[in-house]
């Protein structure tokens, strides 16, 4: 009697497990999203916009059933889709600070995760014939902020708190002010001598 009922035991767990094992394959077609099927939403700094298109590209034509949503904006209002729930992944050249974290794990339920995926760098470029080839940091700042001696126009991939126009302010001008001559690269990119900017690249054109 005391078999019977271990074995009847036995086969009743057996059962219950059977029937709460599912496969790979099941739990994976029952998944709203994997990485060969699906739709992300991202909002995305818009300096990065050529690298996330090429990156976007390649890994759709690698899983034709995903379909990667980009929304390219200053890096500020990135950071602001912290708040909506429906932006999966924000790229930006910062990380988040505590009172975001705390605001995504009190407010959205959420446990946000990070990464560094990439490191960019600002460089300066100037024009084949330019007599001016050397700039010290003094003499950047000067430009930046409208105080060379020289009429040079600096231009940004934008001007309204994108990542370049942050990192500028925060760590070359400590907290300075950017010459109201700071011109975007879409504004000036049919104007004749006016300064170019890609990525964070000052590009100074002659005539």
């Amino acid at each position: 009697m005391r078999y019977s009922r271990n074995g009847l035991l036995v086969m009743i767990t057996g059962l219950l497990l059977l029937g709460a094992c599912k496969s790979y394959k099941q739990k994976d077609s029952e998944l709203p999203d994997t990485r060969d099927r699906g739709k992300i939403y991202v909002s995305a700094d818009e300096s990065f916009k050529p690298i996330i298109d090429a990156q976007v590209q390649v890994y759709e034509s690698n899983h034709p059933g995903t379909s990667i949503i980009v929304q390219y904006k200053p890096e500020a209002e990135c950071l602001k889709d912290f708040a909506t729930d429906s932006i999966r992944m924000i790229i930006a050249t910062r990380r988040y600070t505590d009172n975001e974290k705390s605001f995504m794990v009190d407010s959205m339920k959420v446990a946000p995760a990070q990464m560094v995926v990439a490191r960019d760098a600002v460089a300066v470029i100037v024009h084949p014939r330019s007599a001016d080839s050397l700039f010290t940091m003094q003499e950047l700042r000067e430009i930046l902020t409208g105080r060379f001696k020289k009429s040079l126009i600096p231009v940004f991939d934008g001007v309204q708190a994108t990542s370049t126009v942050r990192f500028i302010v925060d760590s070359v001008l400590h907290s300075d002010s950017l010459t109201p001559a700071t011109r975007s690269a879409r504004l000036c990119s049919h104007t004749p001598g006016c300064n170019r900017i890609y990525r964070g690249k000052l590009d100074r054109q002659q005539g």
